[in-house]
C-alpha cells in the first residue's frame, strides 16, 4: 500500500466520526458550499496529479480558499464532507477542531498544512464576554528544521507536521492537555506515527510538553516512531481502559540500528496511563490487544 492510499485510508476513518450538530442559515450554507466545491477539486490535485507544479499550485490555492471559508461566521459547524483528502477531527470537549492536509512531492514526501479552528460557542469569558482565542490558528510545518524535536515546545509557526486522526483530552491542576495522534509519510522509505501534546496557554496554542514518561532518563515532549514504509504500526487509544497503546518497532538486524527504513513492528505492545499530569509507561506489556 503506497503513501497516498494510506493517507486516504486515514481520512476515511476520520470522517465517520465528524458530526454537524449546528443548524446554519441558508446564506452561510451556500457560501460555505461554494468554497467546498472549489476546494474539492484542488484537494484531489494536491495528492493525485502527476505534475508536482500542479500539486503545489493547487495547494496554495487551497490554503487561500480555506482561510476565506473559515472567516465566515459559524463555519466551525460546517463539515466540509466532500474534502476526502483532508482530515477534520474535533476535540472531545468540542473546544476546537483541527483540519490537516498535505501536498505530495516528487521525492515521495508530504508537506503538511493545518489549522486549529476554535468553537465560537465556547470562545467567550463568562464574566467579560470577551474572546479567549482567535477564530483560528494556521499551522506551519517546520518538522524538517526542528532540532531535538523529542524534547522541545513549539508554537503554531514551528509545527511538527502530521495528519491527525485522534484527539485525547486529559487534565491536571486545571490545565487541559490534548494528545494528538498522527501519521507522517516522511520519506520514500519510511513513515512515522506521532503522539504530540497541544495545550492552550493564555489563549495561545503550544505543542509539546514533558508528559511522556517512557522510563528513560528524561520525559519526552512528544513520541515519534519511524519505521519501514511498507510496515503498519499501531498507535491508538483505548477509550474503555484509557490506555495509550503503541506497537514496539525494532531493526531487522543489529547492524541497522538507527536506520529507520529497516525498523518493523515486532508484534508486542506497550501502553501508557495518564497519572497526575503524565502519560506513564506501564511495566507490563499489553497481552490482550485487539
Amino acid at each position: 500500500m503506497n503513501k497516498i492510499n494510506i493517507f486516504f485510508l486515514i481520512c476515511g476513518l476520520s470522517f465517520t466520526s465528524f458530526i454537524n450538530g449546528q443548524t446554519l442559515d441558508s446564506l452561510t450554507m451556500d457560501s460555505l458550499r461554494n468554497f467546498e466545491i472549489r476546494m474539492s477539486g484542488l484537494s484531489q490535485n494536491m495528492v493525485r496529479s502527476y505534475d508536482e507544479d500542479t500539486r503545489l499550485t493547487s495547494g496554495k490555492q487551497f490554503i487561500r480558499h480555506m482561510a476565506r471559508a473559515l472567516k465566515i461566521n459559524n463555519s466551525y459547524f460546517f463539515n466540509f464532507d466532500s474534502l476526502k483528502t483532508v482530515l477534520i477531527i474535533k476535540a472531545p470537549d468540542d473546544l476546537f477542531r483541527i483540519i490537516t492536509w498535505n501536498v505530495a512531492t516528487n521525492d515521495e514526501k508530504f508537506r503538511y498544512f493545518g489549522v486549529i479552528q476554535m468553537n465560537p460557542k465556547k470562545n467567550k469569558t463568562p464574566d467579560t464576554k470577551l474572546p479567549i482565542y482567535k477564530d483560528f490558528y494556521p499551522l506551519i510545518d517546520r518538522s524538517d528544521s526542528i532540532q531535538n524535536f523529542l524534547f522541545k515546545t513549539v508554537d503554531t509557526d514551528h509545527w511538527f507536521g502530521a495528519a491527525y486522526y485522534k484527539i485525547i483530552k486529559t487534565s491536571d491542576k486545571k490545565q487541559d492537555y490534548y494528545t494528538l495522534l498522527g501519521w507522517d509519510g516522511c520519506g520514500p522509505k519510511s513513515n512515522k506515527k506521532i503522539a504530540d501534546i497541544l495545550v492552550f496557554l493564555n489563549g495561545t496554542p503550544i505543542f509539546g510538553a514533558p508528559v511522556f514518561d517512557l522510563k528513560k532518563k528524561n520525559k519526552f515532549y512528544r513520541m515519534v516512531f519511524e519505521f519501514n514504509d511498507k510496515a503498519t504500526m499501531a498507535l491508538r487509544y483505548d477509550e474503555a481502559k484509557k490506555y495509550l497503546i503503541y506497537e514496539n518497532i525494532v531493526p531487522d538486524k543489529q547492524l541497522n540500528t538507527g536506520n529507520f527504513e529497516f525498523y518493523f513492528p515486532d508484534g508486542s505492545f506497550d501502553y501508557l496511563i495518564w497519572k497526575k499530569g503524565i502519560w506513564e509507561k506501564q511495566p507490563q506489556m499489553l497481552n490482550d490487544f485487539k
